[in-house]
């Protein structure tokens, strides 16, 4: 029994909470990346996703996650095809929606019900399992840390509301209200400086929060990898993005390393 194996009979055994809901997240990554290779629109899957196709040629067996990213150009094209292709059970979530305090998107699902203390504190409807797409840009990490201290941390205050919920609560929507729009500024100023200097460093982008700061070279034109048996978009070459990110990935980390998320999910 290879170490995999071993791993999967601990934390994600056939049957398992955890493996209904990973096989749930890969059915709806299936859906995504199939509109997005139809439509030629390039993605790839990230971070723990990507290092677990590599290192267990699926998902890391106690994980429950899976990211994809995409150029804010293709994310954006992305974002305008998807509402007209999901399947009715899928609903696609973006910044733009009330409440939702996030500066990426996600696909969910629309049978089932994520419990979290920020799911339940927030105000809209749809709330299942799900997916994350990312907006990637080129950029500079000291240019992204300064737009993200005024926009991203503004951006969700003013979103999660409730003001008068408590004083710092209040502080924090007021003082908000006053850096949104310089963050707004800095963004555009900074997505200008970056279109004359074209760097090649890849970022989240703005307000997200930090992120490995990638290079291009490794990372385009997309490759291709297996996770779970089926074939997916990723960097150019993995293994580098993945060392970058990492170091020796390879490694199984201590059983006291291994974080899991593992979403609290009714089923409906």
């Amino acid at each position: 029994m290879t170490d995999t194996e071993e791993l999967r009979e601990i934390y994600n055994p056939d049957g398992s909470e955890l493996r209904t809901l990973q096989l749930k997240m890969l059915d709806i990554l299936s859906t995504v990346a199939a509109i997005c290779d139809r439509h030629n629109i390039p993605y790839w899957i990230s971070g723990g996703t990507l290092l677990g196709a590599m290192r267990h040629g699926g998902f890391i067996p106690w994980d429950d996650d899976i990211d994809i990213e995409l150029l804010l150009p293709d994310y954006k094209r992305l974002l305008k095809i998807l509402p007209g292709e999901l399947p009715d059970d899928l609903y696609l979530q973006t910044p733009k929606e009330k409440s939702y305090r996030l500066l990426f998107s996600k696909v969910r699902d629309r049978h089932s019900i994520v419990h979290s203390e920020e799911e339940d504190m927030a105000g809209y409807k749809e709330k299942g399992v799900f997916i994350d797409i990312f907006p990637e840009e080129r950029s500079y990490r000291w240019m992204k840390n300064i737009v993200d201290f005024f926009y991203g941390r503004a951006f969700r205050r003013l979103k999660r509301g409730r003001p008068f919920h408590s004083l710092k609560y209040f502080y924090e929507y007021t003082v908000s209200l006053l850096l949104y729009p310089i963050g707004g500024v800095l963004k555009y100023t900074a997505r200008g400086l970056c279109a004359i200097t074209k760097p090649d460093n890849i970022l989240h982008s703005y307000g997200i929060g930090n992120s490995t700061n990638h290079n291009a070279a490794y990372m385009f034109p997309v490759s291709k990898v297996f996770f779970e048996g089926k074939e997916f978009s990723a960097p150019k070459e993995p293994d580098t993005y993945l060392k970058k990110q990492y170091g020796d990935y390879t490694l199984i980390p201590p059983k006291e390393k291994r974080a899991s998320h593992f979403l609290k999910v009714e089923y409906l």
